[in-house]
């Protein structure tokens, strides 16, 4: 691990040591401390988007705790409703190795954490899926068919239109949502319709 991902596991650490819970709880990682994580390790984040953080650990690890102060990173909470990805994502986690005494992290997976970024798609995020892609950890099909699974994001706007700017500026594939379907270009090729959800 390079210093990014070592600074969060100390200040993870810490925030452990701090705690003393009867029965460890299980907490699910987004955004771009995942990332760093599990995938880049050189991927730089000031925040962990933790989905529905409880709020001892927010009082302890949170913005203007003394351990973000000391480590520089700090716990963010995620509503589960603002995380704009498919209703199973809980079952599509995989488990940080790093143990600990009073919680165990369970990691979004990487087709979601794209999904999730794709409700503001800000500069950052767009540099986090092209480093991903270029580094040949993001697959396009796969997260393609989890987007067909995101139908309640689906139904808003803003989110199609996130999805086909990403889609083409990032993999050169151009998406139109028609009648329930997603219709697939390739800038260089044939077009493919493909539904929403697998039948």
């Amino acid at each position: 691990m390079t210093m990014e991902s070592d600074q969060i596991i100390l200040f993870l650490r810490e925030l452990d040591s701090h705690l003393n819970f009867r029965t460890p709880v299980t907490l699910y990682l987004a955004g771009g401390a995942a990332i760093t994580l599990v995938y880049d390790h050189e991927n730089r984040t000031a925040d962990l988007d933790f989905v529905d953080l409880p709020g001892t650990l927010m009082r302890k690890g949170g913005q203007n705790s003394s351990l973000a102060k000391k480590y520089r990173v700090y716990l963010s909470h995620l509503p589960e409703i603002s995380f704009s990805v498919p209703s199973d994502c809980r079952t599509k986690c995989t488990k940080l190795p790093e143990t600990f005494s009073n919680f165990e992290i369970q990691v979004a997976s990487l087709e979601d954490i794209v999904l999730g970024k794709l409700a503001r798609l800000e500069p950052k995020d767009f540099e986090d899926i092209i480093s991903l892609y270029e580094s040949k950890f993001l697959n396009p099909e796969k997260l393609l068919s989890r987007l067909r699974n995101n139908k309640k994001e689906l139904m808003k706007l803003e989110y199609r239109n996130n999805a086909k700017l990403l889609f083409k500026e990032v993999f050169h594939l151009r998406l139109t949502f028609e009648k329930g379907s997603i219709k697939v270009t390739d800038i260089r090729g044939p077009s493919i319709i493909r539904p929403f959800c697998p039948p």
